[in-house]
């Protein structure tokens, strides 16, 4: 879909902080984040939604989420980390395209206080 944000970082024509990538998903930063590390992960095929996923992707999705969580777990020693994946505009999604979040949280309220989502994106990548 080519008017899909999620589909053009997925297939390269347009840019993200990305962490990892296999043949079927994409983890990238979350340009607006909710705390320091906030990942996205999607399908790189387009999928709306949950009803909408094949059930192989779904797995592929999940299976990725779980590599780039332990690799935030491991950069940051988050105390926390809050994972969330919304349906539909009344679910709480605002993009239309399949996606889980991946959000650190700190007990003090602060994340480390890195300098830029680039330091925050080659620190996420040194633990993968």
């Amino acid at each position: 879909m080519t008017d899909c944000v999620f589909c053009r970082i997925g297939s390269g024509e347009a840019s993200a902080d990305r962490l990892y990538e296999d043949e079927r998903t994409l983890a990238f930063l979350d340009i607006h984040p909710a705390g320091e590390g906030h990942t996205l992960i999607i399908p790189k095929e387009h999928a709306q939604d949950v009803w909408d996923v094949d059930p192989e992707l779904w797995e592929a999705v999940w299976r990725t989420s779980h590599h780039v969580a332990t690799a935030i777990g491991s950069a940051f020693a988050p105390d926390g980390l809050y994972v969330r994946q919304a349906n539909g505009p009344l679910g709480g999604q605002e993009v239309m395209h399949l996606h889980v979040h991946l959000i650190p949280r700190y007990a003090s309220g602060r994340a480390p206080g890195l300098a830029s989502l680039s330091e925050v994106a080659e620190r996420i990548r040194a633990a993968l």
